[in-house]
């Protein structure tokens, strides 16, 4: 799946938002347009520009994973079939040069209105990992991001997958965003790989340039090839060590299994919109 501005893969685990959404100026689109998609595509589209959102071939579980910034791990409760199985094109205009969070408020509320979305949070405990700082203290050196677009955020962020081998380059991250927005903190990007919530317990506060590089655990062998069962993986040329090792060793950092607080979004309630 495409995504400008923001990536729905990067939005598979825990974020939220309702803080934003509760300010008195909560924004709204002015103009809003859903439509059932004519012969969806797989997967799906989602660009995002200054006061505009539009999407194309997306089912509504999608659209709710992307207004909300969390991951689908994290979202339960009353999600008929449909939810899934129908795609909608949407395009949506706000009335000013509106910034994605205020973008992503606005398609919220738009949910809420045509969707008829009504849901709520609830706190799990669940098995999580602890970031914290690691014994000889931290190795990244402090960074900044200059946004290369004004009005949208651009966490200068890359990451390459070579074969097994995972190389993340991030210039300005925090440890967790005190704001509420997940997505660019690195505890919510390292729990993807790991399958499991990340708690930021490291208490460093600003701004890292980050530059890790770990190996991702092959896929399970193809039924009747067993024998390629642990072989190693030579395509990136050169080995990398495990994603715990790398964090501790890369960037001064490690990982500890325990069990912690896990936000879910629970969806109570939610219709098919009338088309316009």
């Amino acid at each position: 799946m495409h995504s400008t501005g923001l990536s729905l893969v990067a939005l598979a685990a825990l974020a939220a938002v309702g803080g934003l959404a509760a300010a008195a100026d909560a924004p709204h689109f002015e103009v809003a347009s859903i439509r059932l998609s004519k012969n969806p595509e797989p997967g799906g589209n989602v660009e995002i520009t200054p006061g505009r959102f539009r999407g194309k071939d997306l089912a509504l579980q999608w659209l709710i994973l992307t207004a909300f910034r969390i991951r689908s791990g994290n979202l339960s409760g009353d999600l008929p079939g449909w939810t899934l199985s129908e795609r909608y094109d949407i395009d949506a205009k706000t009335g000013d040069a509106s910034g994605e969070d205020r973008v992503l408020i606005a398609l919220q509320h738009l949910l809420e209105e045509r969707f008829g979305l009504k849901h709520h949070r609830e706190m799990k405990e669940q098995p999580v990992y602890f970031l914290r700082v690691a014994k000889g203290g931290v190795k990244m050196p402090p960074g900044s991001c200059v946004p290369v677009k004004k009005d949208l955020p651009n966490e200068c962020y890359s990451v390459q997958n070579e074969g097994l081998v995972v190389t993340l380059d991030w210039r300005g991250v925090m440890m967790s965003d005190p704001t509420g927005v997940a997505y660019r903190s690195l505890a919510w990007s390292l729990s993807g790989p790991l399958q499991r919530p990340v708690i930021d317990q490291t208490g460093l506060t600003g701004t890292f340039d980050v530059h890790l590089r770990w190996a991702r655990d092959p896929a399970p062998p193809t039924p009747g090839r067993e024998s390629d069962a642990g072989a190693p993986d030579t395509s990136s040329g050169t080995a990398a060590p495990s994603i715990f090792d790398a964090v501790e060793k890369q960037l001064g950092l490690k990982l500890e299994a325990g069990r912690g607080p896990v936000e879910y979004l629970v969806v109570d309630h939610v219709e098919k919109p009338g088309e316009n």
